[in-house]
């Protein structure tokens, strides 16, 4: 099976059970979406690419809601942190409907590192210079921090870059600082980590 069928089969399996079987993560069934659509956009961008000039526009538009939309793949990593609702208190014995809820928040991160992946590989692809490609991809993680950041700490939403685009400029200006360059160097860290992790596991014969 391809990867991006996994990648469709195992989302649809998420999103069906947040949907029906989620009473504590209410937050997962939107951000289980946000995160998928940059996937389903990155796998069009090669559709999208100009042979003509009058094609330009169109990409320029499509490439701009790609680079909104993809760090919303790795924000849903951060929804670890949503576990704390739960004691997992093991001296009190087993409470399985808490592993459950572990068990389906860690498969939405585990399902987001894995699109993350899958669009750096084909962004590693996307044009014949591959310096170009890797540059793509370091963009890629520099957005995906500081989107990260102005997700979490600003708590704005991507909708803002429609109706309010002026307000995250203003906001996050005056919240750069040296404490959050090193927050998004830390994500920038943690994606490169990830997928030398793929490169590897793909290099093994």
């Amino acid at each position: 099976m391809q990867a991006r069928y996994i990648a469709r089969s195992i989302f649809l399996i998420l999103i069906l059970v947040s949907i029906f079987f989620n009473n504590y993560f209410q937050f997962m069934t939107l951000n289980l979406f946000l995160a998928y659509v940059p996937f389903e956009l990155c796998l069009l961008l090669n559709l999208f690419k100009p042979k003509y000039k009058y094609e330009w526009p169109l990409f320029i538009i499509f490439t701009l809601i790609f680079v909104f939309m993809v760090p919303n793949t790795l924000y849903m990593i951060t929804d670890l942190i949503h576990l704390n609702q739960f004691n997992f208190n093991f001296y009190q014995g087993l409470v399985i409907s808490e592993w459950a809820y572990f068990a389906f928040l860690v498969s939405g991160v585990l399902l987001a590192i894995y699109l993350l992946i899958l669009m750096f590989l084909e962004m590693e692809q996307f044009t014949q210079y591959l310096w170009l490609n890797r540059l793509i991809i370091i963009v890629m993680m520099f957005l995906n921090g500081l989107g990260i950041f102005i997700g979490r700490f600003l708590r704005l939403h991507s909708v803002y870059l429609i109706h309010e685009p002026l307000r995250i400029f203003n906001e996050v200006s005056s919240s750069l600082n040296a404490d959050t360059l090193r927050f998004i160097l830390l994500l920038i860290a943690l994606q490169v980590i990830i997928f030398l992790f793929a490169k590897g596991v793909r290099s093994v014969k």
